[in-house]
Order: C-alpha cells, then sequence, then structure tokens
C-alpha cells in the first residue's frame, strides 16, 4: 500500500470520508444486531454460564482466569461478527487467540516501534513478514472465517452477522469509486472489532476480579446487592442495573482504576481548545504512519 493511502478500518481511518463511513455502518449493525437490546444480552448471559461452569470446574483451586475470560469476550464478539460461538476447545479458536498473544508480543518490541516512527521501512520486501508473522497468521485466519460466511451467504435473506451485513453493502458500492466497502475494508473491520474489543473487554474483567479480591468488604456488598436483587437461580438482565446502583458504582470504579489503553489509540483534537493558558490547534493529536503494522492494532498495545 503506497504511504500516501489513507489506512483502511475503524481504528486507522483517521477522521476522513472512510472513518466516517466504516464507523456510520459498524455502529449501525452492531445496533441492528443487538447492542443495546435483547439478543446481545442473551449471548452474554449464556456465555457468561459457560464460563461460570469452567470456573466451577476447577474445583477450588487456584488458577488465573485470563485465558477463560479472552475465551468468553472472544465468543460474544463471534457471534457479532461471525453468527458464531466456538468450544472452548476449539483447536481454530485456541489459534486464533494465542495468535493475538503472539501479536500483542510483536507489538512491544523495538522494531515496531522503529518502524511506526520511519514508515518508508515499510517497503523492504519481507521485512514486515519477518518482523510479524503472529500478525498475518491472524489475519489468515479471519480471513477464513470471512470466507466460510462468503459462501454460505443467501442475499435473499437478511443478514445473519455483521460479515452478511458488509458483504450487502460491497454488493451496493459496485462501480462506486468513492464507496470504502471493499473486501480489504472488510478484513479490517473485522479484526478492529474482534481483535481490539477482546483484549480490553477481558483486561477491564480481569482488573474486577482482581479488585474485588484486594476489597473483600467491597465483594460482599455487591454479593449481597446481587442476592437482594436477582438472586441465585435466574440469569441477570440489563434491567437490573437501576436497582443495583451500588454494583454499577463499583463497574464504573473498576473502568476508571483500570487503566486498560491509554495510549493505544490514536486521538486528535477535533477544533481550537485553550487549556490552562494553552492553546491547542485543531487537529493536533497522535501522529501515526499512514500505513499501520496492523490495522486494528496499534504499537502501544491495544485499541
Amino acid at each position: 500500500t503506497p504511504t500516501s493511502a489513507p489506512p483502511p478500518g475503524v481504528v486507522f481511518a483517521r477522521y476522513g470520508h472512510t472513518w466516517r463511513e466504516q464507523r456510520r455502518f459498524s455502529v449501525s449493525t452492531l445496533r441492528n444486531f443487538g447492542l443495546g437490546k435483547k439478543s446481545l444480552e442473551q449471548w452474554v448471559t449464556q456465555e457468561a454460564s459457560y464460563l461460570c461452569a469452567v470456573f466451577a470446574d476447577q474445583g477450588g483451586r487456584p488458577f488465573s482466569p485470563d485465558a477463560l475470560l479472552n475465551k468468553a469476550v472472544s465468543n460474544v464478539i463471534a457471534s457479532l461478527t461471525f453468527g458464531r460461538r466456538f468450544d472452548y476447545n476449539d483447536p481454530r479458536f485456541l489459534e486464533i487467540l494465542d495468535l493475538t498473544e503472539d501479536i500483542l508480543k510483536e507489538q512491544s518490541g523495538f522494531l515496531p516501534q522503529v518502524l511506526n516512527a520511519i514508515p518508508m521501512l515499510l517497503h523492504i520486501p519481507g521485512l514486515v513478514a519477518k518482523v510479524f508473522p503472529g500478525q498475518r497468521a491472524f489475519m489468515a485466519q479471519l480471513d477464513e472465517l470471512v470466507a466460510e460466511r462468503r459462501m454460505t451467504r443467501d442475499p435473499a435473506q437478511p443478514p445473519r452477522d455483521l460479515t452478511d451485513a458488509f458483504l450487502d453493502e460491497v454488493q451496493k458500492a459496485k462501480g462506486n469509486p468513492e464507496s470504502s466497502f471493499n473486501d480489504d475494508n472488510l478484513r479490517l473491520v473485522v479484526s478492529d472489532l474482534f481483535a481490539a474489543g477482546m483484549v480490553t473487554t477481558s483486561t477491564a474483567l480481569a482488573w474486577a476480579l482482581l479488585l474485588m479480591i484486594l476489597h473483600p468488604d467491597v465483594q460482599r456488598r455487591v454479593q449481597q446487592e446481587i442476592d437482594e436483587v436477582i438472586g441465585q437461580t435466574r440469569r441477570p438482565e440489563m434491567g437490573d442495573q437501576a436497582h443495583m446502583p451500588f454494583t454499577v458504582a463499583v463497574v464504573h470504579e473498576v473502568q476508571r482504576f483500570g487503566d486498560i489503553a491509554p495510549l493505544g489509540a490514536p486521538h486528535m483534537t477535533s477544533r481550537d481548545i485553550e487549556v490552562q493558558g494553552f492553546l491547542i490547534p485543531k487537529g493536533s493529536g497522535s501522529h501515526l504512519p499512514q500505513t499501520p503494522l496492523m490495522p486494528g492494532i496499534s504499537c502501544q498495545g491495544t485499541t
């Protein structure tokens, strides 16, 4: 990709036409498939039941929850993007999760920082493949999942998931050179949502568990409120939060305290603004290379 071309996807598309078009599509499609609706709530609570069952299988022995949290969150995202969930021991699922870990390790090295600072080095033949093998393998896995959805897509039926909805937009955009709906952007939007959402959400949940352990008095009050409002038999619902002010406050405090990715995504001021006497002009902010090392995952960690 020429370095003068704007990066596609959602995270690295800056604030131009591609970003606006892809963001509008992603938000509206996720809303249609359950964001803030009952269907997404059911996916989350169903996955939570699988997660709790695996926790219970540990039999009270010490264990790290990180891998299990990654699997649970990934399955919720997979339901939205690919219309399916994976068994926790599915070989393909395990490979995708392992590749995600490999990507984070690759991005934390010295060479990624050099390539971000000097993007022209990206044109050296074979360098990116050598420095970032995990990224290429990860994208190959997502490409296979997208290809499966493409082969089974029936245009006469409503979209089953975000991938189907994007494929419909690609078909509509044929012959329109201004449209950002194309096969390249499809794989990048899916990777943005899948990879970035998985790591940040599971990390936030890990922070919640840690803080509950460190503050048993808070844990007891949360458990008491859960028992009073939800009980021990039914699944929680979004409507319950209106009756659980302490638990909601704890969730917000976890999100405030657990600084998940403060530098992980590019930011830019949308207008001139003065802060403590200093003028910050419109357009100030992160300066990333036009061609990101891997769209969807920044060199700072996760987006």
